[in-house]
């Protein structure tokens, strides 16, 4: 059962110091800030808890790709959860842990939206590569949907030979809950979508979401549930946070994410997945 969000730190969360093995870090947001810096707190807290034997994720909506320099950044020494939770990928061995596609019929179904709304700028993703229609509207925000992407007239005609893993919409901030509904009124079960960031909508292959990842990467890493801690910030982020022993919301993040959260962090800009793994992990200032 969910505790209720604080900002005190309850006699459970003390007693569960000790036993924490397991942290998933949300990338943007939460360690990443908007200039896609990441604090030293920040990153001095990774390097504490890594000290007391812990492994440290990054848990993301980017690809392999695009991930990696932020990994190597924070040093996190267990496999990455990459593309909201559909790749489970080891930097140190190279190797794909886990891998589920969006199927190539659905995709092109999604793909035709971006023609109905022409306004829904849609970005497809495929192993290493990212796929667009508008070029010079998606070199404004290759920081936050990724580098090296290719320009093409038809999204569906780049499936021809392998399935995508993900397709993100931009929408203007107003527009993302009726954004929200109206794509998953389209693929009803057939996949997930969730908010990624104020004018992101993504929609995922069904069982691609943090949380399941997050459930799967700790039984490979040997680690039990009570003692996983995951820190997030958005829609996408709720299933990790939901899952988790210990689910921190940042205060800077979607509403419905703090509500679900066991505790409410500070905001990014004060460093609150630090203050977190602070006072959760390292037991400073209790």
């Amino acid at each position: 059962m969910r505790r209720p969000a604080s900002n005190q730190v309850t006699k459970d969360a003390r007693e569960l110091m000790s036993t924490f093995k397991l942290i998933a870090l949300d990338l943007d947001g939460t360690t990443v800030r908007s200039d896609l810096s990441i604090s030293p707190r920040v990153l001095q807290a990774v390097q504490r808890a890594k000290a007391r034997g812990l492994w440290v994720t990054a848990a993301t909506g980017r690809n392999v790709t695009s991930t990696r320099s932020f990994a190597e950044r924070l040093g996190i020494n267990a496999p990455a959860i990459c593309l909201q939770g559909g790749v489970i990928y080891d930097y140190q061995t190279e190797r794909c842990l886990r891998h589920i596609p969006l199927p190539r019929d659905l995709a092109c179904e999604l793909a035709a939206v971006e023609r109905t709304h022409p306004s829904w700028r849609a970005a497809l993703y495929q192993g290493d590569r990212i796929y667009v229609t508008d070029g010079a509207f998606f070199g404004r925000l290759n920081d936050l949907v990724g580098h090296g992407f290719s320009v093409v007239p038809d999204l569906c005609a780049v499936l021809a030979h392998e399935d995508a893993d993900k397709i993100l919409f931009t929408v203007d901030p107003p527009q993302v809950p009726s954004a929200i509904a109206y794509l998953r009124a389209l693929v009803g079960d057939r996949a997930t979508v969730v908010q990624s960031h104020a004018r992101f909508v993504e929609v995922n292959p069904l069982g691609a979401d943090k949380g399941a990842a997050l459930q799967a990467l700790a039984a490979h890493l040997g680690v039990a549930r009570e003692a996983v801690m995951a820190i997030g910030d958005q829609g996408n982020d709720a299933t990790m946070i939901a899952w988790a022993g210990l689910g921190v919301a940042m205060a800077s993040g979607h509403a419905d994410i703090r509500a679900i959260a066991d505790w409410v962090a500070p905001g990014i800009e004060e460093d609150g997945a630090a203050i977190a793994i602070e006072r959760f992990v390292l037991d400073d200032g209790l």
